[in-house]
């Protein structure tokens, strides 16, 4: 992510190198030499924003500063939830996938996708594996959850001994609401695009797309229409984000039916 600082354009034009290749070399013979071109991310900011209004008469019948609270952080969530469906479009953006439409989700698949990243021709390292993440829905967890269990860390997937009460509660707390599989975190949103009954999660590196957050979340109050006799309450977030290196993530399809099991 890049933060805005006053000055700063609403557009983040973000350098890509090129690979570059080393050869052996031959004495008193001149080196091949690479022409290094970069090219260029543009990623533009856009506002996004909601807008409430409570009447006088209203925040006379309720705690008044007391619900302005509540509103603000209901408001924030929306915003939230707008900036995760927006950043999802990215997961639903990469060229390459694991998974299957209408099948469910796998571990086999997550090995897949990690594989991949391993082996892309800039490939992931294992320094920058800490870094990717798969996010996926919660219907998706169910179909893991069962791969996972007793582990719930994901460390180990062979039945373990009993346990007593402490260790259990340290394996659930670290179980729920993320999983960890081999280091990898499982994350989970409900807020990923959706292909008819399919889900569009992804497994990626944090920097295979670039976010910028030109202009943190605003609130502002507006009273001053005094023949409405009311409370407006603004909040405005003025962000853009793209795509910056697709081979470092890989979409997962899978079913996203409501389990009953």
């Amino acid at each position: 992510m890049v933060t805005g600082r006053p000055g700063m354009d609403d557009t983040y034009n973000s350098p890509k190198l090129p690979g570059v290749s080393a050869s052996g070399l031959s004495e008193d013979v001149d080196m091949a030499v690479e022409t290094l071109v970069d090219s260029n991310v543009a990623v533009s900011a856009t506002e996004v924003g909601v807008a409430v209004r409570m009447t006088d008469k209203m925040l006379r019948t309720v705690n008044r500063d007391a619900f302005l609270r509540d509103a603000g952080r209901a408001m924030g969530s929306a915003i939230n939830v707008k900036q995760e469906q927006d950043f999802a479009t990215l997961i639903d953006g990469y060229a390459n996938f694991v998974g299957l439409d209408g099948a469910a989700a796998t571990l086999g698949q997550l090995n897949a996708a990690q594989s991949q990243l391993r082996s892309a021709t800039e490939p992931i390292n294992e320094m920058m594996m800490r870094q990717v993440t798969a996010v996926i829905s919660p219907y998706m967890w169910n179909d893991l959850a069962g791969a996972f269990f007793p582990s719930g860390s994901g460390e180990s997937h062979s039945p373990n001994t009993s346990q007593n009460n402490r260790a259990n509660a340290q394996v659930l707390e670290s179980f729920w609401p993320t999983g960890n599989y081999f280091g990898l975190p499982i994350k989970v949103s409900t807020n990923l695009v959706a292909s008819g009954a399919n889900i569009r999660a992804g497994v990626f590196h944090r920097d295979s797309a670039l976010i910028y957050d030109f202009m943190p979340v605003d609130l502002r109050i507006d009273d001053s229409d005094k023949s409405m006799r009311s409370v407006e309450l603004i909040m405005v977030a003025d962000y853009g984000y793209g795509e910056i290196l697709d081979i470092h993530g890989r979409e997962w399809d899978s079913d996203n039916t409501a389990p009953t099991s």
